[in-house]
């Protein structure tokens, strides 16, 4: 704007606004006209209110003048991103040229235009935020993500292929094709699809596609090599139909073509284009943050002026811990967008990133006083095999026969009133068959607290404080843990107490075996493990609970597995004792597994008297015995056995389930010299087996019981 000093460089520039294709009662909207320097810098705006609107300028240079929504509201600095804004709401340029304008400058606005002025097109983004305890898991366990922040990026898709090379971008395209043409899914964490389709599903629709179009892998290399359509011939494109129809268009198309057809169909191939294209190509920008809720939800209403078409949504969260922001959830963007986002999918995200920090996974309980342990690791106690009746096979076994071993965290969720005089530790102990009496568990345990304190309009910070717990002689009683306090408003516990025992104490090595685990017997601690809970007062009294009846004081609780995951339901007479303490069993194994390849043998020959493993055969029908041992003395393993030729892979392999010989025993895996040898008239062979123990902790499987062997051998003719 010229200022008081500038008038005689001054002058004034009358704009005209009109809006074209007004129909009769129909609203026009409140709408502004701006102007900016040749450098793009915001200088002035007035409301358009159907009168001219006079600008006074400099004199002599050019303007720009946009029209389109109100962005400023009466406020009198115009927002930072003001010209992204107006880009978005497609408002109308009219570039100001002195030698043409003269003083006076129209601006027309079409009716398809203007309309959409008057309401934005408004969607609620919304969705879910959770952590994954125990990657790997059959039985996934989760917890609420209660404090951050989601932050909300629009992903434009079309700009991101152009800023693709031209043979990276044929080099994607063959990608895609192959992985079309194989049915291949790649790894997904939180696909960020808002149809109804899940991946399986998707892949299940490809492989029935590819079938019905005859598409085998030889099919698609003779269309191929016959394909009579040029990238050239094809201008105006429909969506794909089907995984197969897109795969015989992609395969003859480059350049605009190309980015044009997956832009069209982006919504059926973003989940085949993961980790093809990188984070870095990708045009995205930042449209709002919004804080995550107490039951781990988040919603943010998004307006769009104008859109030709619902946007593309990529998500990450971040939480402030103790000061620093942290990414707890940064994934692909490629597979990982929620395109066309139209607002009726919920964003349900899934973190696992270890240093999330969850709530605890509470589920609210009676409202009468209770002690219910929930947990091994984040293996819920609802698996475990007669937990309440102690009938049945497998009894204290999680599901596909898997013991407990290794260092057992019990998590124990308390009625949020406690503690109270009455009832304020608790203790517990275990017993193994054979042993005298019950041992109290008394190894400390830590947990956390959590101050949160929250920043308006979305910085959560949080801070988390461990606390040790150890063992308190109160009263009459000792190797009692105080229940966790009651804290301040602004402060939760956001784990769960828990007894830490060490189930291999007592455990016997095999002084025979050494450090190896393919001579190992039985090494470790085995066999039905009871737990006991009991709970003491203020003074370190015993309290006795009303599980059987008597006064009200407090109820032990277990999981029924004749009602869903998760509902609670008072501890059966079966699983208190006589004293009105908790008991419960769990199948405790901690032993190694063994894995052995003593020999490789022929009709004529034998690593026996061989042992560097040069076999003779005579006849492609003669059989080649593999001798092996796949071994542990309770069944509770999986095992694999490979047989490799020279570089050219796998020639043969078997697997199961349950112990194959034993020590001094071995199975035979016998194969016919000519199924071995494939095509070779001769060659050299590896074999691996690796046993894997199931012993879980409840976090993750006990990989320190596996075993593994490896030999190698060579196949000659006489």
């Amino acid at each position: 704007m010229a200022s008081g000093n500038d008038k005689a460089k001054s002058k004034s520039i009358t704009v005209n606004v009109k809006f074209q294709g007004q129909q009769k009662g129909q609203e026009l909207p409140q709408a502004r006209a701006y102007v900016f320097d040749r450098t793009g810098r915001f200088l002035d705006s007035k409301l358009v209110e159907g009168k001219p609107l006079a600008f006074s300028v400099e004199a002599g240079p050019k303007y720009q003048f946009r029209v389109g929504p109100d962005f400023l509201k009466g406020q009198k600095a115009a927002p930072a991103d003001l010209a992204a804004q107006l880009d978005k709401a497609k408002a109308i340029t009219q570039d100001y040229i002195p030698a043409i304008h003269g003083e006076v400058l129209p601006i027309v606005i079409d009716h398809l235009i203007w309309p959409c002025w008057i309401f934005p097109t408004c969607i609620n983004v919304h969705g879910t935020v959770r952590k994954l305890l125990n990657p790997g898991s059959a039985r996934p366990a989760y917890a609420t993500i209660c404090q951050g922040t989601v932050q909300i990026f629009q992903v434009d898709l079309e700009c991101t292929l152009d800023t693709l090379a031209p043979n990276y971008l044929i080099t994607l395209r063959d990608s895609l094709v192959a992985r079309l043409a194989s049915a291949e899914v790649p790894h997904l964490i939180n696909p960020g699809d808002p149809g109804p389709q899940s991946v399986t599903n998707r892949l299940a629709s490809a492989r029935r596609s590819q079938a019905s179009a005859g598409m085998t892998r030889s099919s698609v290399q003779a269309v191929n090599r016959s394909a009579a359509v040029s990238s050239n011939a094809i201008s105006n494109f429909r969506q794909a139909t089907s995984l197969s129809d897109a795969a015989a268009t992609l395969r003859v198309l480059d350049g605009a073509s190309l980015k044009q057809y997956l832009v069209l169909n982006k919504a059926l191939l973003f989940w085949l284009w993961c980790e093809l294209i990188p984070d870095w190509a990708f045009c995205w920008q930042e449209l709002t943050e919004v804080l995550i809720q107490s039951d781990g939800s988040f919603s943010a209403e998004i307006c769009f002026w104008c859109p030709a078409d619902y946007p593309d949504l990529y998500f990450e969260v971040i939480q402030n811990i103790g000061g620093t922001e942290r990414e707890i959830y940064d994934p692909q963007i490629a597979c990982s967008t929620y395109y066309n986002y139209d607002g009726s999918a919920s964003v349900d995200i899934t973190i696992d990133d270890p240093a999330a920090i969850p709530c605890p996974p509470i589920v609210p309980g009676p409202d009468y006083l209770y002690v219910w342990p929930r947990y091994i690791g984040w293996e819920d106690l609802w698996y475990v095999k007669g937990l309440t009746d102690g009938v049945g096979p497998d009894v204290g076994l999680l599901p596909g026969k898997t013991p407990w071993g290794g260092n057992l965290e019990v998590k124990t969720q308390l009625h949020p009133d406690l503690p109270t005089p009455g009832i304020s530790y608790i203790r517990w102990s275990y017993k193994f068959p054979g042993d005298p009496d019950f041992t109290h568990i008394k190894a400390p345990f830590t947990i956390r607290k959590e101050k949160t304190t929250y920043i308006a309009p979305s910085t959560v910070i949080i801070v988390d404080t461990p606390v040790t717990f150890v063992t308190q002689t109160v009263g009459p009683n000792s190797d009692l843990f105080a229940i966790p306090e009651h804290l301040p408003s602004d402060t939760v516990w956001i784990d769960l107490p828990y007894a830490n025992f060490d189930s291999t104490l007592g455990a016997i090595p095999d002084p025979s075996a050494g450090s190896d685990c393919r001579n190992s017997l039985l090494t470790g601690q085995s066999g039905m493990c009871t737990l006991r809970v009991e709970m003491f007062d203020s003074g370190g009294l015993h309290v006795v609970s009303d599980n059987l009846g008597g006064p009200a004081t407090f109820a032990y609780l277990l999981p029924n597995q004749s009602i869903p995951l998760g509902t609670y339901t008072n501890a059966p007479a079966f699983n208190i004792n006589a004293d009105g303490d908790l008991i419960f069993q769990i199948m405790v194994d901690n032993n190694h597994t063994v894995a052995q390849l003593p020999k490789v043998q022929t009709p004529i020959s034998s690593t026996d008297t061989d042992p560097c493993g040069i076999l003779h055969y005579t006849n492609g029908s003669d059989m080649v015995d593999i001798f092996y041992v796949a071994f542990h003395p309770n069944n509770y393993l999986d095992w694999d056995l490979g047989v490799s030729l020279g570089i050219l892979g796998s020639v043969a392999g078997t697997s199961g389930n349950v112990s194959a010989g034993s020590l001094g025993s071995p199975a035979d895996f016998a194969n016919t010299a000519s199924a071995l040898l494939e095509t070779c008239t001769q060659g050299a062979f590896a074999v691996n087996l690796y046993c894997s123990a199931r012993a879980t902790n409840g976090y993750s499987r006990q990989y320190q019981y596996d075993c593994s062997s490896t030999i190698g051998f060579a196949l000659l003719t006489p």
